[in-house]
């Protein structure tokens, strides 16, 4: 492999993030309102713990985001995945990668923080040797197959 790929991600994936970012504004925004309309201490309880819940439930859905936005490049000598909200990159030689293998989850696999599915996940599994896994989501990438060849390919020194 001479050429380098970087992963493109789908537009469908910034939908998510902008409506849910929308939503906790209208909720704070309501908040806001009824403690200025009628004060009275358990309004203001109630407004607190609401906001208290917010804060949590952005604060998970960030941890949560910091996976989700991954560019991978894929080059003739490492495979690069940078998270883009935390500015992180990792590097991964080829030679650290013991299998790639693609992994199925059916909507039933799903644990209880996984969103409701009513199609399979597909996810490219790149096992190293430190014991660690790397997940590449298939709904997240356009061009998935094609990062998906190129780190077989890579991994496996084929042309």
């Amino acid at each position: 492999m001479t050429a380098t790929i970087t992963s493109k991600f789908r537009n469908s994936l910034w939908i998510a993030p902008f409506l849910f970012g929308v939503l906790v504004w209208i909720l704070i925004g309501i908040c806001v309102h009824l403690s200025e309309e009628d004060y009275s201490p358990s309004n203001a309880q109630v407004i607190m713990v609401t906001l208290v819940i917010l804060i949590i439930y952005i604060c998970f859905k960030t941890y949560r985001a910091v996976n989700r936005f991954i560019k991978v490049t894929v080059s003739p000598d490492v495979l690069l995945l940078h998270y883009l909200l935390i500015n992180k990159q990792t590097i991964v030689n080829y030679a650290d990668i013991v299998h790639v293998s693609l992994v199925r989850e059916s909507p039933d696999d799903n644990g209880f923080n996984r969103r409701v599915s009513l199609i399979d996940t597909i996810k490219l599994k790149i096992e190293l040797n430190t014991g660690k896994n790397l997940y590449l989501v298939e709904e997240y990438y356009e061009n998935f197959d094609e990062l998906k060849e190129a780190i077989r390919r890579a991994r496996f020194n084929l042309e």
